[in-house]
């Protein structure tokens, strides 16, 4: 009895595991042609230290709102900063002049919506989430959903 115990427990806490690790797609506008990307220059257009894609193409960052599981984890894994930071980094920006904080969006509906609206867009959704809308640049892989 014991033995069908502990069995069931490991199988419940691996299917748990395994429910709650997703991936991050990294998306832009369906026909846009951003040249060869990677994630710092993901990071480098969403702190506003470069301005367009690798193939010249202006860039429209797009974040999620504050609390989002997908924006915490982005900016976690390709900001490498935490919201506090990217606050401060974006108050100095603006008060110099130099950049707009990326424009926000409050579902994945409405990311989506908006990536696939706007030429030249940029954003971060759960990659379960990604439908026929939009194009996945590159997806970084087992981020904690939940």
């Amino acid at each position: 009895m014991f033995t069908k115990l502990r069995i069931l427990t490991a199988s419940f806490v691996l299917f748990i595991s395994t429910a709650a690790c997703a991936d991050l797609a990294i998306i832009t506008h369906p026909s846009s042609d951003t040249g060869k990307i990677d994630i710092l220059n993901v990071r480098k257009l969403f702190l506003g230290e470069r301005k367009s894609f690798p193939n010249g193409v202006h860039a429209i960052p797009i974040n999620h709102v504050v609390g989002s599981p997908d924006r915490k984890e982005f900016f976690s894994s390709v900001l490498n900063m935490p919201e506090s930071n990217h606050t401060r980094h974006w108050q100095r920006k603006i008060s110099k002049g130099t950049g707009h904080s990326p424009t926000e969006r409050d579902s994945y509906e409405a990311v989506l919506k908006s990536v696939a609206n706007t030429p030249g867009s940029i954003s971060y959704i759960d990659s379960s989430k990604v439908n026929n809308t939009v194009k996945v640049l590159l997806t970084i892989s087992g981020f904690d959903a939940v």
